[in-house]
């Protein structure tokens, strides 16, 4: 028997695949329910659909890390939501990903780009 031994791998189930993984990989290396800094990704054609999101996302309670154009030199702008000491349960990263969806749908090419959260 090793010193060492590796977690077993957890199953997750919030219907997107993507989210699943994260959460597996989190889980590998901390406990899901200890506080963490979660960030997400929202991109929009333009300046005025990201403003507009911008607001939503404040007014459910998420802060915003930046509103600017894409690093990527492209036509888009990008909004990043952010939340300090969030859990990442399954059904919060359901909620999350529920609820930013939806903000990325209500504004012409806004798009839904995923989430990353700290270890």
């Amino acid at each position: 028997m090793g010193l060492f031994r590796r977690r077993k791998a957890v199953q997750f189930d919030t219907g997107h695949a993507g989210d699943d993984q994260l959460l597996a990989q989190l889980a590998q290396v901390s406990d899901l329910t200890a506080p963490r800094h979660w960030v997400h990704y929202l991109y929009f054609a333009h300046e005025a659909a990201a403003r507009g999101a911008a607001e939503a996302v404040q007014a459910a309670g998420w802060g915003l890390q930046d509103v600017a154009e894409s690093a990527a030199g492209g036509p888009e702008w990008v909004v990043i939501a952010e939340r300090h000491g969030a859990v990442t349960t399954p059904e919060a990263v359901r909620s999350a990903r529920m609820f930013f969806e939806t903000v990325a749908q209500q504004w012409a090419g806004g798009d839904y780009d995923g989430w990353e959260a700290s270890a």
